[in-house]
């Protein structure tokens, strides 16, 4: 953590002259350790400028025993003094939980600010249920105030996830949208394409609900659904956020789809590599029933929102990586254009490609009076060439900085976050349900999208989800190469082409497209032809425990020329 993003994030705060460049930083742990060996393990990823801003005032000391915290609170208090500043003390907790208690008592005793302020940053995670983080709460506000303390969730601090208050309350467009009566559902969808990679004894401990849902993805429905606060200070905004999750109903075992991801081979540049399982992660317990997936349904109790499914997943090792929201809208009552129409829809792009863009009905150029789909596209990329983004951590620490707890967790919040959670949580914990198994790569475990359907929520498909419900149904294979080919390949315009219709008509990204190649060139030339594109097409299809292919039948690799396992 201080290496990806502690180290660089003071950098380029001093860097942009957001803190003073005489800010003490003093990096403590258990050990001994040289300064020197600290700045090449830790110090990696910062650049020469801002290396030169912070190492000057960067140290080093043990924190382990009572003498050790006072040495560190002699330093710092001299520091101030000599450079005739305030005495104000940050201290940043990436502890295990059960450390807690005994780090922040001797923080009070021993290390806290005698003329300015002391504040303390917590890393989660924050408990695994209502009881664990009662205690690690006692453990804090008996020597904190909660005005001192700031817990991180860097999700608050992402570019995106910051612009949907802005967009909803200064926009007379939305607002009045902004309900039951025109929301037919809202889905925040969490999807990684990697697997646990060595973390699995960590993620083990957790599972995918404490590790992302519970927090990350819960504060983003927040910002989804709170009303509008009176104002954007500390209180006001952590009212609104504690209002809206208090309407929250607790979650049950039946509004739960639970998976965990299996080997899978792949092909890359049509070579068949093979992607491990949960499993077969020596850090992970052989038998291991901890979810790697899991969608929620989640109902808020309001007059703005009751009726409207809040869909909520993530899982690890699937079809692609992204986190987005897409709000989905009522269709027209008296649909004067067909039934065939599509509705309105808001997608919020929080990772990667990061942008807002809003699918509406537009009549297509010529003499009929052809309705299709088309998008208003705020592409962050486009409209905002050369910004300066900022990574979370930095907003966090400058915003600790300043005393502004809008982008933290308060007590309260979390309180009602594991009272909305823990029910479920102890009963998985308690009765280890088995988890629906999904090979590395699909969209997700079977049914999955059934139970979406059934709660109100109509999904998206990606290209590669296509490919593993279609790839054995020859003909709509060929039908589909056919379509966009010119000249008996696909080049980079057709596979644009073909990605665009899974891609709400946006224009793919460039990593999509490297994506579909990898997939499908088996000669890596920038083209695909119909040998490569069927070859291809079979690597999708799904496999059993064995490794073997399912749904493929004898007329498709008769068609398709390719002989099976």
């Amino acid at each position: 953590l201080a290496r990806k993003k502690l180290f660089p994030a003071l950098g380029a705060l001093m860097e942009q002259g957001l803190i003073s460049k005489d800010t003490n930083v003093i990096g403590t742990g258990r050990r001994e350790m040289k300064i020197e060996d600290l700045l090449s393990k830790q110090a990696v990823k910062m650049s020469e400028t801002q290396q030169k801003l912070l190492f000057p005032n960067l140290s080093y000391m043990k924190a382990k025993v009572d003498d050790d915290f006072k040495a560190l609170d002699a330093a710092i208090a001299k520091y101030a003094a000599d450079k005739k500043g305030p005495d104000n003390r940050v201290f940043f907790f990436s502890l295990p939980p059960f450390a807690y208690a005994s780090m922040a008592e001797k923080v009070k005793r021993l290390c806290y600010s005698k003329t300015g302020f002391t504040r303390l940053i917590l890393e989660k995670p924050f408990g695994r249920d209502s009881e664990t983080f009662a205690e690690l709460a006692k453990a804090t506000s008996k020597h904190f105030q909660e005005s001192e303390l700031y817990r991180i969730d860097h999700y608050l601090g992402k570019e995106v996830v910051l612009n949907i208050l802005p967009l909803r309350f200064s926009n007379q467009i939305f607002e009045p949208l902004w309900c039951n009566k025109h929301i037919d559902s809202i889905h925040i969808e969490w999807k990684e394409d990697l697997n646990t990679m060595g973390r699995g004894g960590y993620f083990d401990k957790y599972g995918i609900i404490r590790d992302i849902i519970q927090n990350h993805l819960l504060q983003v429905m927040i910002m989804i659904g709170i009303e509008k606060p009176k104002d954007l200070g500390n209180q006001a905004t952590a009212e609104a956020k504690l209002n809206f999750l208090k309407a929250i109903k607790t979650i049950k075992m039946e509004d739960v789809v639970l998976g965990q991801f299996t080997a899978r081979k792949f092909c890359h540049y049509c070579k068949e590599t093979v992607n491990p399982g949960y499993l077969d992660d020596e850090t992970v317990p052989k038998d291991s029933k901890v979810p790697t997936y899991a969608m929620i349904k989640m109902s808020v109790e309001n007059d703005r929102w009751r009726g409207v499914p809040f869909l909520v997943s993530a899982g690890k090792a699937l079809d692609e990586r992204k986190c987005e929201v897409r709000i989905r809208f009522k269709p027209e009552a008296n649909r004067i254009f067909g039934d065939s129409t599509n509705v309105n829809e808001l997608v919020i792009r929080i990772q990667p490609d990061e942008s807002v863009y809003f699918k509406i009905n537009v009549k297509e150029p010529g003499l009929k009076m052809n309705v299709v789909s088309q998008v208003l596209d705020l592409s962050y990329h486009k409209a905002f060439e050369g910004a300066y983004y900022g990574d979370a951590y930095e907003r966090m620490l400058n915003n600790c900085s300043k005393g502004e707890q809008q982008l933290f967790v308060s007590t309260d919040e979390l309180i009602e976050a594991w009272r909305i959670f823990t029910p479920l949580l102890h009963e998985i914990d308690a009765k280890k349900p088995q988890p629906v198994l999904y090979p590395f790569g699909d969209s997700g475990p079977k049914g999955y999208r059934q139970f979406a359907e059934k709660a109100g929520v109509k999904l998206q498909s990606t290209w590669q989800e296509w490919f593993q419900m279609h790839g054995a149904q020859g003909e709509n294979l060929k039908s589909l190469f056919d379509k966009h080919a010119t000249e008996g390949k696909l080049q980079t315009t057709e596979i644009k082409n073909i990605l665009t219709d899974f891609y709400d008509t946006r224009a793919p990204t460039g990593k999509m497209i490297n994506s579909f190649l990898q997939a499908f060139d088996h000669n890596k030339d920038g083209s695909v032809t119909w040998d490569e594109f069927k070859r291809g097409a079979y690597m999708f299809m799904p496999w059993t425990a064995t490794r073997r292919r399912l749904s493929v039948t004898s007329d498709f690799l008769a068609f398709s020329g390719i002989h099976g396992e």
